[in-house]
């Protein structure tokens, strides 16, 4: 029969990634949220449309995957820590 390892070696590298994840989660808010609260005090203009509606077409999307690399990376490197 295969045996569990024992809950309390894995305890850091569960604290590690709860934390990794929450910064992560707390980017993505502040990109999400912050720049639409502030989306119509932007006077600018690009191209004949507001900036507030490129920073939400192409800077969000962009920022967010930027955000799932990041967490791919770091989840890779906890894991090859953890492998050895």
């Amino acid at each position: 029969m295969l045996e569990m390892p024992d809950d309390s070696c894995r305890a850091p590298g569960w604290r590690r990634n709860r934390r990794v994840i929450l910064l992560l989660l707390s980017i993505w808010a502040v990109l999400t949220f912050l720049p639409a609260w502030f989306a119509r005090d932007v006077p600018y203009t690009v191209l004949g449309w507001p900036l507030s509606y490129w920073m939400a077409a192409y800077g969000a999307p962009l920022a967010y995957l930027f955000i799932v690399v990041v967490h791919a990376r770091v989840m890779n490197r906890g894991d090859d820590a953890w492998d050895d």
